[in-house]
């Protein structure tokens, strides 16, 4: 009964109450989740001399596979070519799906990252459709598994032109435009392959102890770009470019050495930007030539460092096969003149200027041979890091073939890990070598995720959330609110719910001057995990959002919130979390633990559910979310708070007991500050087709710290369902 003197603060309310514009994504499907444990590891393994040459012949015994610190047993070791990579990749394509997937049920392929850098070099508008059309023809090929292809420019710096990407299809569809866009920044551009390998993320913390703050950010191994794209006179074949050119062959005399360094420094500053990259490292370097300063230790130093850092140059000279080439008649004119100087050695009657240049014979024939056979360069460049030259022809279709095989040789490490746990954690490799003078490139780690229902490969943006959570010090830019809910149960399992709230204060926001709006990008990724520590269901979400302008202080003050469907067995789980602000540069974690009750009989209770807004339901509803019903979605409030001047609702449901004749109600009691301020019992309305009785109560909004308890009655059956929230 209702005290007396306090006005009852409770009412049920209709279902088309509180509809508010949708700021949640739509969740993924749900279903039970189907874990298929991992046998076996395939690890592929690039080993190469200290010259970047491939080593062929590799004995098993030379090979010694450790994960976490702990010695594999190796299964199986080969050599794996790229013609026999292919020919295994396309039977896998027509393998039936039954065999298909038993095979991806028994192995875990940890591929070799390729990274396949296309850079453009002395370039200039009149020979760059031709470049272009190289380019064209490169990704038409058979590319291996794993390449990740990345176009840049070398100016003064590296400039990246398009994002490290395995869709050759999108490379080829902006071919065209390529130079005619905006340059990227590095570290963006390099994210879908930084995040291949899962440990190349670093987050860094940094704590204020005078404030008691942190702020957090996160780095993408990388350097910082910035640059346009190069830019050049036109050619052309007047008689007044031909006098240039002539004057070329005294330019490159007299400014040879400072060219060559020009040209080297740019070479090493590529080098030193790609070292950075993980995986195997490859340029395809399409060019018109390269000037160097003929000094062969400053060569060798550069072709040290490249090796180093398993970088292999395939440096292509796009040349068009012409008479009329700036190049070959800027050479020409030098080794002429050269013949000149020579046919004048035996001239007693020369006059001063001519003995003088007589006596520096021997330093130009060499300035002007290596200024005009800039292949020479190209391929001291290629062979010295293992690679090869492509020049003097304008069909490249057996180079690239051979180029692709070259890149796919591999040697593949078949390995059972020690370990059976799936926890999403980082399981570091480390392949050592018995000679020393090998160098070996391989994936550094994965992490260790079971197959579930409906689960494919991890996105960059999946694999940059698990490197968060994996961090030894995990970041909390800001507060992120994970709640669980339970409804109904169903067979073994109990149909459930997650919500995930941000708060939109918090995060970062790019101005768009031009569209009058800003916009966010928010990745999340969570795992649940049991009792043991093995995952058993996940979510992910990347959504970005144009916010206009006039809408921006009011999603400011509001949250961002997404549900993730779940259906679980009865238990004990945690939920980790983690969050990337993209626009904001700065990510946060969560661990939340919460227990999924077992089978009931009887009349039955789900949670009570804070409401933040109700609004209409994206899409196809899903039958299986209990966030949806006729048409509409509950968005949750994570963190239960009212304030005594907003309205408030929480939603659950009943579940009647359909062998009982009695008419099911619930009795509804409110406390305040461990009193009972309010109490109700009320009928129920006649169950819907599928045997619920969907609810909504307002929340009583008497300041201080309450409970509402809401027991479902149905004869002498009961079930209960509380909740906690403070009133301000």
């Amino acid at each position: 009964m209702e005290k007396v003197g306090v006005p009852l603060l409770i009412a049920m309310v209709a279902l088309s109450a509180g509809r508010c514009a949708a700021q949640n994504a739509p969740p993924a499907a749900p279903g039970p989740p189907i874990r298929v444990t991992t046998t076996e590891v395939a690890l592929d393994l690039v080993i190469r001399d200290k010259h970047g040459r491939e080593v062929k012949n590799v004995k098993p015994g030379e090979v010694q596979i450790l994960e976490d610190g702990v010695p594999q047993k190796i299964l199986s070791f080969r050599m794996v070519t790229g013609k026999e990579e292919q020919r295994r990749e396309m039977a896998g394509q027509e393998a039936p799906p039954a065999a298909a997937a038993a095979a991806a049920a028994t192995s875990r392929p940890l591929r070799e990252v390729n990274a396949l850098c296309v850079v453009f070099h002395n370039i200039d508008p009149v020979t760059r459709p031709h470049a272009i059309d190289i380019f064209k023809q490169f990704i038409k090929n058979n590319l291996p598994p794993e390449t990740y292809v990345g176009v840049f420019i070398l100016n003064e710096r590296l400039i990246p032109l398009h994002a490290f990407t395995k869709d050759k299809d999108e490379l080829l569809r902006v071919a065209d435009g390529l130079f005619n866009g905006r340059s990227l920044d590095f570290s963006r551009a390099s994210e879908a392959l930084l995040t291949a390998s899962p440990n190349l993320v670093t987050i860094n913390t940094t704590v204020n102890n005078a404030t008691h703050s942190a702020t957090t950010t996160m780095d993408i191994t990388g350097g910082e770009i910035a640059g346009t794209a190069i830019v050049g006179a036109d050619v052309d074949t007047a008689l007044a470019a031909n006098r240039v050119r002539g004057d070329q062959v005294l330019e490159r005399s007299d400014f040879a050495n400072i060219t060559g360094m020009h040209e080297t420094d740019r070479i090493i500053t590529m080098i030193n930007d790609l070292a950075r990259l993980p995986g195997r490292k490859a340029v395809l370097l399409i060019t018109t030539g390269l000037v160097t300063t003929g000094d062969p230790d400053r060569f060798q130093k550069i072709l040290d460092n490249a090796n180093e850092h398993g970088i292999t140059f395939y440096a292509l000279d796009s040349t068009e096969m012409s008479a009329t080439d700036d190049t070959m008649q800027a050479g020409k004119n030098a080794l002429t003149q050269m013949a000149k100087v020579s046919a004048q050695q035996t001239n007693i009657h020369a006059s001063l200027g001519q003995m003088r240049e007589n006596s520096r014979q021997g330093d130009d024939t060499i300035q002007a041979v290596r200024t005009s056979d800039t292949q020479a360069s190209l391929r001291n460049l290629s062979e010295g890091t293992g690679g090869f030259l492509i020049a003097n022809t304008n069909d490249f279709r057996k180079p690239f073939e051979q180029l692709v095989e070259q890149l796919d040789a591999h040697y593949e490490v078949v390995y059972h890990p020690t370990s059976d746990v799936y926890d999403g954690r980082l399981r570091k490799i480390e392949v050592k070598l018995t000679h020393p003078d090998w160098q070996v490139e391989s994936r550094t780690g994965y992490f260790a995720m079971p197959d579930l229902k409906g689960s494919g490969p991890l996105t960059p943006e999946e694999a940059t959330a698990l490197a968060v959570l994996n961090a030894s010090k995990k970041p909390h830019a800001f507060d992120l609110q994970v709640a669980a809910y339970h409804f109904q149960n169903a067979g073994a399992n109990t149909h459930g719910a997650l919500a995930f709230e941000l708060p939109g204060q918090k995060l970062g926001a790019a101005a768009y001057p031009m569209q009058k709006a800003h916009r966010f990008e928010v990745s999340l990724f969570a795992l649940v995990r049991n009792a043991a520590g093995q995952v058993v269901d996940d979510y992910s979400v990347d959504m970005p959002y144009m916010i206009p302008d006039a809408k921006l202080a009011a999603v400011r003050s509001s949250a961002l919130t997404y549900t993730h469907p779940i259906d679980l067995p009865p238990g004990h789980y945690s939920v980790e979390t983690a969050v990337v602000d993209r626009e904001g540069r700065q990510a946060t974690t969560n661990t939340t633990q919460f227990d999924n009750p077992g089978p009931a009989t009887g009349v039955r209770i789900s949670s009570l559910v804070p409401v933040q807004q109700i609004e209409n339901a994206a899409g196809k509803p899903d039958p299986g979310d209990p966030m949806v019903f006729k048409g509409k979605r509950v968005v949750p409030l994570a963190a239960p708070s009212v304030t005594t001047a907003t309205k408030r609702f929480l939603y659950f449901v009943v579940y009647p007991d359909k062998s009982n004749p009695a008419k099911p109600k619930i009795h509804i009691e409110f406390r305040n500050g461990g009193q009972v301020f309010a109490q109700q019992t009320v009928p129920l309305p006649a169950p819907d087709a599928s045997g619920k009785i969907p609810m909504f109560v307002v929340a009583a909004r008497q300041p201080g710290e309450c409970q509402l308890q809401i027991t479902a009655l149905q004869g002498k059956e009961s079930a209960s369902s509380n909740l906690q929230y403070a009133v301000k």
